[in-house]
């Protein structure tokens, strides 16, 4: 048992640390705490991060987190981050591990994509009357960046402890497409399940003639289900009554069959992993859903919104978030392009019918760096809203780099230009590369302008992948760490700006 009177000062306990030769570089403070009379902190060594627990040699070795002891008076324990050593984390302290957090009105996915954002994720949001999704990552960006869904997890558990952040905060496995995507998420231990069904849509039905409509209706829709279907929407009009007006939808016979073809497979496969989620969770509310129509070829209307909902209802399908595709364009990494006021009036119906069936939010995907829309977000949602952001986390290191190793940014940026093409078959943008300077003619001085310009920004946002994978790796996680805070306080800075257009209220506290 440790005694409090050898417990370091906040000012000694870098001196304490210079007693084992081992290489100290930093300590984390925040991260210090005592429990069960033992001492536990993070610092950074030439070896990397590592977990610090100081004790009496005796009480060290009943400590159930593995590492290696260095003998002194009290002693101390140097423990890897690994996973065994996360999962004992989360069971000595349990606000590091993720939980479900979207039933908070204001959320934000911040998307660690490096392992290295969270802190400066966490010094923002916890000034604002807001909760994170930290740990928020798809298929894809698993595959870009060499990580998987346990490894993304046990990043942002660490950098919660390190800041001491117990507020909660979810982990989200983003962009599901199939039943093993989704429970390869749930065992990693997600807290949020967002499903996409871009996948699962049958987009002939918009477009095919009246007459095939009705026969692929006939043909493909069990005759007891097309009874109920039409049931449920014919001759009825659902009026939704708001602030800043009412609307009113009606369907007619055809409108209603080609929204069955459209979702048929759609609505059957969300079930399938709602029902998996509720076996998992023994029908507890642990893990947040989340639906996913914002990657298809046309933006949502209310009508279909209003379908697809009333049908999973009637399913016993229940939400946390929907995420439609907005009118307008949300490409990455750059502000909103289309029309504000056509914006607003369509988000406003939305939001209305969000309201009455089932209270859920509406999720705001490739919501990074949307600052003329963001105000009117706010407002119109009243605050309950979920904003999911990375890339622009992603661009802030590549702005660090920019700043302090202008060298490492030129071959970044070289390497950004030659793996574009193979890029834009995963995301879509419309960049115009010619009207990029050429990097060339810029002193290093000027070379942060790279990142205030959208075609720039597209360009070193989507070709992340090709550069985590390069040989550049190393060069940029070790520029990364060296300058630490300096990428943490351009991250608060940023995150903070977001969440201040949002009209997200302050904490008191702070």
């Amino acid at each position: 048992m440790l005694e409090s009177s050898h417990i370091p000062a906040p000012g000694d306990i870098q001196k304490f640390f210079q007693v084992f030769n081992i290489d100290l570089q930093k300590v984390y403070l925040p991260s210090f705490r005592l429990q069960n009379g033992l001492y536990y902190g993070l610092i950074r060594t030439g070896d990397g991060k590592k977990l610090g627990v100081i004790g009496e040699k005796e009480a060290l070795l009943k400590d159930p987190f593995s590492g290696k002891i260095l003998n002194h008076s009290p002693s101390l324990k140097l423990c890897d981050l690994f996973l065994e050593n996360t999962l004992v984390l989360m069971e000595l302290f349990p606000f590091t591990r993720p939980v479900s957090v979207l039933s908070f009105p204001a959320t934000i996915g911040t998307g660690d994509r490096l392992g290295l954002a969270t802190p400066g994720h966490l010094r923002s949001v916890r000034k604002f009357s807001a909760r994170p999704v930290l740990a928020q990552q798809s298929i894809r960006e698993n595959n870009q960046t060499g990580r998987n869904f346990k490894e993304v997890i046990a990043d942002a558990a660490w950098s919660v402890f390190q800041e001491n952040y117990q507020n909660g905060y979810g982990a989200d496995g983003d962009h599901l497409k199939s039943l093993d995507e989704v429970a390869l998420a749930l065992d990693a231990g997600v807290s949020m399940i967002t499903l996409d069904l871009s996948e699962k849509l049958n987009f002939e039905a918009l477009s095919m003639p009246s007459e095939v409509i009705q026969r692929k209706f006939k043909e493909e829709i069990d005759p007891g289900d097309a009874t109920v279907l039409l049931h449920l929407f014919l001759d009825k009009e659902f009026t939704f009554r708001g602030s800043r007006g009412d609307l009113s939808i009606r369907f007619s016979e055809e409108e209603v069959r080609r929204n069955v073809l459209l979702f048929d497979q759609a609505i059957d496969f969300s079930e399938e992993v709602y029902q998996l989620i509720m076996k998992r969770t023994n029908q507890k509310p642990l893990i947040d859903f989340e639906i996913s129509i914002d990657e298809i070829p046309f933006p949502t209307p209310p009508e279909t919104h209003l379908f697809l909902m009333i049908v999973l209802r009637h399913r016993g399908v229940r939400i946390d978030s929907l995420a439609p595709r907005f009118i307008g364009e949300f490409q990455k990494g750059i502000d909103y392009r289309g029309d504000v006021q056509t914006f607003k009036k369509q988000f406003y119906h939305h939001v209305l019918i969000a309201g009455h069936y089932g209270n859920y939010k509406l999720s705001i995907h490739s919501g990074s760096d949307k600052f003329s829309i963001f105000p009117h977000v706010g407002e119109i949602a009243e605050g309950k809203v979920h904003l999911k952001t990375a890339g622009t986390s992603w661009l802030e290191a590549v702005r660090l780099i920019s700043l302090k190793d202008p060298s490492l940014y030129r071959e970044m940026h070289q390497k950004a230009l030659s793996s574009f093409g193979e890029a834009t078959k995963h995301y879509h943008v419309t960049t115009d590369l010619s009207s990029i300077p050429s990097i060339g003619s810029l002193s290093d001085l000027e070379l942060p302008c790279f990142l205030d310009q959208e075609n720039s920004r597209q360009l070193l946002h989507i070709t992340y992948g090709f550069l985590l994978r390069s040989d550049l790796r190393e060069w940029m996680f070790s520029t990364l760490i060296q300058y630490e805070e300096d990428y943490t306080s351009l991250l608060e800075k940023h995150i903070d700006k977001h969440l201040n257009s949002l009209g997200i209220e302050r904490r008191k506290s702070e």
